[in-house]
């Protein structure tokens, strides 16, 4: 495109300062309010050359006032508005049919950026042109607007090349077109996929995988980068390039006589998609050709289509990394921790499901809540990484089964067969000399004491056993003996050992538990140094909080109900019922889906737990969603 010897900017004076220094064909004034912008305007008007307003979106409504916005001051003086907000929709909604909106951008990107976005539209001049040419058709500014701004909020492919192609159609007044994606396969330019369509009905869109070469026009188009006018199809000669080629181009009919076929290309330069339209139609019926300005009202579609599709490629991009990466987390949090395999996923699976009932609810304090899709992605994500922070725990810890390390099981064994040793040495001394009689009642008896203990021990060592009065004197016992060796006294049961076996219940000794429940909070230190964007910015503190309960007691903050949020409330309840119930765990059995839903109604009696989401995740038996999965997982 070319680009005018002259573009003024008229820059909102908040804004200035950020601009600095800017070379031919921009000249900068800068404006404080509606009145300075119309008189800078004025003072213009003689001159054939775009402008372009630089607002924040707060002070548009200041300068909306101003008599530009007429289109018979439009058809004058051709220019636009760049509207900085980091609202691109919502702005897009507000003011995309009041104004000539050029671009939506964020005061960061206009900062650093702003140059690469000021020739970005000083190459759109065909698009003043093209406004100032159209202005009394249907397609009038306020109509490109619209067209704009339906682009901008699509985030589907297919749907933008389709709503590109269903618009071409209409603002040529062509009869029909088709349009083809471009990708690079394997080093060559291919024609992936075919849209075809007809004025005043959606495109259909064809799987077409073709190589591209210049035997037809879009080919040749695509190729080139130039646009091609053909005014009768059948003046074009067979062997001549370009030529028409039913194989590829327009088809669908044999009454095909003007021909207008476009390339689009995005601002890396990169071949993006062509589309060719069939026979202008002028109002009276008759076939006419299609003009210059017809090329650039496409192109200027076109050019507006190619900048949403990267910026959908970027989001699908985004999506995608973020996709990886949570898999990737996933994958490191089992391999340390393989007693949890499958627990994200289950618990995600629940929360999404749980979140959806609670988005589906009429009735109750929840009724107005309405999970939109980027909340219930925000809230899979943050299931998926609740338990990410476990890479900051001691592997030993995370995958204790028993209450004492295999090591001190294993010192433990060795001390008491050195105490058997011993007993055994002082029988031998002692039968030879005056008690010799008794020796070996009393080694027997030492024997069957030091096997009573080791029972002991192996016994209340496993974590499902409840200490007994009798076993916790046992282990005093134990602790109390001290073994004469090389002149030290050596314990037979240390105090780490002694307090680990004196566990009533579990595995972990307090240290190990709150060292297990630091997870939250190295989740919380992690996830926060991602840079998450808008669509994720709450998922680290629902991450955050999915051990917290609603009476204070959970952790590590001791939240109460209102400082929760609801995703984490969720969470909770999904996160409980998995670990309950999941069989994956060696340190424990899988407890019954009766029994763990007796536990939660327990906490939602003691106020820990949300009681309209439980009765939510009880009445639409969300809890069966993942018994699927535990079954098959355990092979039972």
């Amino acid at each position: 495109m070319a680009t005018p010897s002259r573009i003024d900017l008229f820059v909102a004076e908040s804004l200035s300062t950020h601009l600095g220094e800017l070379k031919a064909p921009f000249k900068i004034t800068s404006v404080g309010k509606n009145s300075d912008f119309d008189k800078a305007l004025a003072a213009r008007t003689a001159e054939d050359s775009p402008w372009i307003l630089i607002v924040p979106e707060t002070e548009m409504v200041t300068f909306s006032k101003s008599k530009v916005w007429s289109l018979e001051s439009i058809e004058n003086h051709a220019g636009g508005v760049i509207l900085i907000s980091a609202r691109l929709e919502k702005t897009l909604e507000t003011w995309g049919s009041k104004i000539p909106v050029l671009d939506v951008t964020d005061e960061k990107d206009f900062k650093q950026n702003h140059a690469e976005l000021l020739v970005r539209a000083a190459t759109q001049w065909e698009r003043w042109n093209l406004i100032r040419a159209h202005s009394a058709s249907p397609y009038s500014l306020k109509r490109l607007n619209e067209i704009f701004l339906m682009l901008s909020a699509e985030r589907d492919p297919k749907q933008l090349l389709a709503t590109c192609l269903r618009e071409s159609i209409l603002m040529t007044h062509a009869t029909s077109g088709v349009l083809y994606q471009i990708e690079e396969r394997d080093g060559e330019l291919t024609f992936v996929q075919r849209f075809v369509g007809v004025s005043g009905a959606n495109p259909v869109i064809e799987e077409k995988t073709t190589k591209i070469i210049e035997n037809s026009l879009c080919g040749y188009a695509t190729l080139t980068a130039k646009p091609i006018l053909t005014s009768d199809v059948s003046r074009l000669k067979s062997l001549a390039v370009p030529t028409y080629n039913r194989n590829i181009d327009y088809a669908e009919s044999d009454d095909i006589s003007s021909l207008l076929t476009v390339p689009f290309r995005n601002r890396r330069n990169e071949n993006i998609a062509v589309i060719q339209l069939v026979n202008k139609r002028m109002p009276d019926g008759k076939v006419a050709t299609f003009g210059t300005e017809d090329e650039s009202l496409v192109a200027s579609l076109g050019t507006q289509t190619a900048t949403c599709l990267e910026t959908v490629e970027l989001y699908e991009d985004v999506q995608r990394l973020f996709d990886g990466f949570v898999k990737a987390s996933i994958s490191a949090i089992e391999s340390r921790d393989p007693s949890t395999g499958g627990h994200s996923e289950r618990v995600a699976k629940i929360c999404v499901a749980l979140a959806q009932a609670t988005t589906d609810c009429d009735t109750g304090i929840y009724r107005s809540v309405r999970f939109r899709d980027e909340e219930m992605r925000e809230l899979e994500y943050a299931a998926l990484l609740h338990d990410f922070g476990k890479i900051g725990v001691r592997e030993e810890v995370l995958v204790k089964a028993k209450k004492l390390y295999p090591h001190q099981l294993g010192q433990i064994q060795e001390r008491i067969r050195l105490a058997r040793a011993v007993a055994e040495i002082n029988m031998y001394q002692k039968s030879h000399g005056k008690g010799g009689g008794s020796a070996q009642s009393e080694f027997n008896k030492r024997l069957a004491e030091l096997e009573n203990y080791w029972n002991t021990i192996q016994k209340i060592n496993e974590p499902g056993v409840v200490l007994s009065p009798e076993d916790y004197r046992t282990l005093t016992r134990i602790k109390a003996e001290l073994m004469p060796i090389d002149g030290a006294e050596i314990p037979l049961l240390s105090t780490e050992e002694f307090e680990a076996l004196s566990i009533e219940s579990g595995s972990l000794t307090e240290n190990e538990r709150l060292e297990i429940e630091s997870h939250v909070r190295h989740t919380y230190q992690y996830l926060k140094m991602i840079p998450w964007t808008k669509d994720f910015r709450h998922l680290t503190e629902i991450a955050y909080c999915h051990h917290e309960k609603l009476d204070g007691t959970g952790y590590p903050r001791g939240l109460l109900s209102h400082e929760i949020p609801l995703q984490s409330k969720i969470m909770t309840i999904a996160d409980i019922y998995d670990a309950l119930t999941s069989a994956d765990r060696w340190y424990k059995e899988a407890m019954p889906v009766a029994k763990a839903l007796n536990i939660l109604h327990a906490e939602v009696s003691e106020g820990k737990i949300d009681p309209v989401l439980f009765e939510l995740f009880t009445d639409k038996k969300i809890y069966l969603l993942t018994q699927s999965e535990i079954t098959r997982n355990t092979g039972s």
